[in-house]
C-alpha cells in the first residue's frame, strides 16, 4: 500500500522573471501557493541592474532553495516575444506535466512583454495563471485552446508532417509527397474553405511565396505545440 506522501498531490510553480524587475512578487506567489519544485523562466536584459536594495538573480535562487528546501530551476531565454516563451513553457510542461497534478504560472514579475506571451502561454497548455499584489492573489480562468478537438486529421497530418521535416519544406509537392496528400487538398486545408478555417488563419502555419509560384510552408511555435 502506498505511504500517505506517495498520495498527495504534487505543485509546480513556474514563475516569469525579466531582469531589473523585483522579486517581490515570486516571493510572494511562493508563500500564497504550495509547492514542490520552482521553475523561473528568465529573461535575460543585458545592461540592466539588479533590483535595489535585493540580491543578483544566482543569489535570490539560492535563496528560494534555502528557504524552501525544494528544487529551484532556470530556464533562460533572450526575448519575451511570443515564438521563445512557448518553446520555454512547452519543454518545462512536457517535463513535468505527468509528475506534477497541478501547475501553476505566476506572471508578476515579468517584464510587459513576457508577462502578455507568458499569459498566452498558460492558455494554451491550461496552466493556472497568477500574479500577487498587495490585495492578495489573483488567479485567471483555465482557458485551454482546444486546437486539438477542431482540427481534422488532415490537418493535423499537414502539422505532422512539416514537425519531421524540422518545421519547414520548400513546395507544396514536397509537403504533397510527405503526406501522401494531393496538393489542391494540401492548398484547401491550408486556405481554408466558407465552412471552417485554414492552418494559416488559425496561425499554425505560415507561408512565404517564392519564385515560379513555390511556396515555402513553416510551421508556427504554436503549430508545433499542437503537434505534441
Amino acid at each position: 500500500m502506498a505511504d500517505e506522501a506517495g498520495l498527495q498531490k504534487k505543485t509546480l510553480q513556474i514563475a516569469i522573471y525579466t531582469d531589473g524587475q523585483s522579486y517581490t512578487g515570486i516571493r510572494s506567489g511562493i508563500r500564497h501557493l504550495p509547492l514542490d519544485k520552482i521553475v523561473i523562466i528568465h529573461e535575460r536584459v543585458h545592461g540592466k541592474s539588479i533590483p535595489v536594495n535585493d540580491v543578483p538573480f544566482n543569489g535570490f535562487m539560492e535563496q528560494v532553495s534555502g528557504a524552501l528546501m525544494a528544487q529551484v530551476d532556470e530556464v533562460m531565454i533572450e526575448s519575451g516575444e511570443l515564438n521563445e516563451v512557448l518553446d520555454a513553457v512547452k519543454s518545462v510542461y512536457k517535463e513535468h506535466s505527468q509528475e506534477y497534478e497541478d501547475i501553476f504560472m505566476n506572471v508578476t514579475e515579468g517584464g510587459k512583454l513576457l508577462s502578455c506571451t507568458a499569459i498566452s502561454s498558460a492558455f494554451i497548455f491550461g496552466i493556472r495563471a497568477f500574479w500577487v499584489d498587495q490585495s492578495g492573489v489573483h488567479m485567471l480562468p483555465i482557458m485551454k485552446l482546444g486546437y486539438q478537438k477542431i482540427l481534422s486529421e488532415t490537418k493535423l497530418s499537414i502539422l505532422s508532417a512539416l514537425s519531421r521535416m524540422k518545421g519547414k519544406v520548400d513546395s507544396l509537392e514536397q509537403l504533397s509527397e510527405l503526406t501522401g496528400l494531393e496538393k489542391s487538398l494540401i492548398s484547401r486545408h491550408m486556405n481554408g474553405t466558407d465552412d471552417s478555417q485554414g492552418l494559416i488563419d488559425l496561425g499554425l502555419v505560415s507561408v512565404n511565396r517564392k519564385a515560379r509560384g513555390r511556396m515555402e510552408v513553416e510551421i508556427t511555435a504554436l503549430g508545433r505545440i499542437v503537434t505534441v
